[in-house]
Parts: structure tokens; sequence; C-alpha cells
């Protein structure tokens, strides 16, 4: 069955309460829920799941010093803007938006407990439609437009949304620029099937995508050294995936598990990378 906005959304609102279970919620600090990255001297989880954050703030900063306008679009829960917003100096209003509405609804009550409810507003929407005038000077995206039906109208809307210099900035999953074995299309398809992501590409697609919205590459990074991957042995993951795709649980959590083992056979097989892109509006 195809991938549809419905299914992702449903995707999100089942299973977003368990991935910050997972994280550790309770904490009383907001919690990515995306993937952590282990650069040089970072030792502790949190530090590692802000190091994509700190990469975005990093980009911001190099472009404009005061007042920045900004905008997450899958935002999640918010922590990145949570991490990213205090740090500039002065920054503008800044907007956050996902997919879903519970999604949203946390992200509000987050923004409210740490008194920035009036400084970053969230809604519920979809990142190719977007209620915003076209002069930010920066859009970012983490581990998001995987997730969209029609990714070309993702880069369409950004580059709408952006000011001439502004950056479009991006974390996610590409697929490799090479051919697959019959056994790898396997796990590219698991995955995409598992974690719901119709919109995975290679860098060159977005990259063209992009350029047709006047957006130029300047920046496309492999960060995948820097994640610590935990593939299982390739019969034993196969096993694992032919019991779960026949086990009637009907929670999206079990696509979800079982998503997430494919995505480290396919990071460590190479089938897909971790990267870091960045444009500019021209």
């Amino acid at each position: 069955m195809p991938i549809t906005r419905d299914a992702i959304r449903k995707y999100y609102d089942e299973n977003t309460n368990l991935f910050l279970k997972f994280r550790g919620r309770g904490t009383g600090k907001p919690e990515n829920i995306h993937r952590s990255l282990w650069v040089e001297d970072v030792r502790i989880l949190e530090d590692a799941l802000n190091v994509s954050n700190a990469l975005i703030l990093r980009e911001i900063e190099s472009i404009v010093q005061t007042n920045a306008r900004i905008a997450d679009l899958g935002c999640g829960v918010g922590a990145g803007l949570f991490y990213i917003y205090p740090r500039l100096h002065e920054p503008d209003l800044a907007f956050g938006l996902t997919l879903s509405p519970l999604q949203a609804k946390l992200a509000r009550e987050s923004a409210e407990h740490l008194g920035l409810q009036d400084r970053i507003l969230f809604a519920e929407g979809d990142f190719t439609s977007v209620p915003l005038a076209n002069d930010l000077d920066a859009v970012y995206s983490v581990e998001a437009i995987v997730h969209a039906i029609e990714p070309e109208k993702y880069f369409l809307e950004a580059g709408r949304l952006l000011r001439k210099g502004g950056r479009l900035i991006l974390v996610d999953d590409f697929i490799a620029a090479r051919p697959f074995l019959r056994s790898e299309s396997k796990w590219l398809n698991a995955f995409i099937k598992g974690w719901h992501v119709p919109g995975l590409r290679t860098a060159a697609q977005s990259t063209s995508f992009a350029e047709k919205n006047n957006l130029r590459l300047l920046k496309n990074e492999n960060l995948t050294p820097h994640l610590r991957l935990r593939n299982l042995p390739n019969s034993m993951a196969g096993a694992i995936l032919f019991i779960g795709n026949h086990l009637p649980i009907r929670h999206a959590i079990l696509p979800s598990m079982l998503g997430s083992m494919a995505l480290q056979q396919c990071l460590k097989m190479g089938i897909v990378e971790y990267r870091f892109l960045v444009f500019e509006k021209i």
C-alpha cells in the first residue's frame, strides 16, 4: 500500500510518546527524537543529540547576527528550536511545523513551561504549504524530508520562504548513489515501509530539486561515521524481519522497530547515508 500523509501522521501520533519514553522523558527537558552524533570530544548522550542542532545554529549565525527569522519544518516536539533559539542574539519570532497534532501539542506545552510561548510558535501542518511570508533567514529540517510524499514540493516551498542569501539546512538520510544488490534493496524497502519515508532520495536528486528553486548547494557532509550503529548479523536481522512482518500486532511501534533495524543494516551496508546539506537562496 502507498504511504500517505494520514499514515505518517498516525505513525507519529501513535509513537511519539514511546519515542520520548525511550529517550528518558521525565527529566523535565524537551527531548530530541532524532539521532545522536558522536563527534570528537562528545562523551554524553545529551551532547550527542545536540550535535546536529549545533551544526544548524552555526549556519544560522554565519549569515545573520541579530533578529534571525527561522523556521523548523518537521519540528517534532520542538527540542531543536528550544536549543537553537535561546542561543541566537535577539532572534525574531520562530516557527515550528509538524504533521502530528500530538507533537504540536507537546511542543506548545514545553514552550509554555520554558516561557517561550510568545517567541516560538508551533503549528500542525504540511511543510509543503507553510503559512509564512517569504522573508526567512533560515529554514531547516532534521530527519523530516524523508517523510515527504513529494519531496520536490518541499524544496519549492523552502525556496519560496527564504530571502536572498538565506539558508536551507538539512540533516537527513539519503540513498547512496550506486546500484544495489537484490539483498540490499530488501533492507532499503523495509526501512522505507517501517519508518514511513517515501521521500528518501539521493543527495544528488535532492540537490537537483533545490537548484530548480534557486537554492545553491554549499555543503554536503557525510555524518554516518559519527553514528553508533547497532546492526545485527544479516541472517539474524532477516529472521527478525520475517517474523515481525507476520506478527498479528497492529500498533505502529512494530513497523517502527522493524524500520529501525532495517535502517541500521542500510547504514552499515552503505545503502543509506546520514548527511548534512546546506543550500543558499540565490
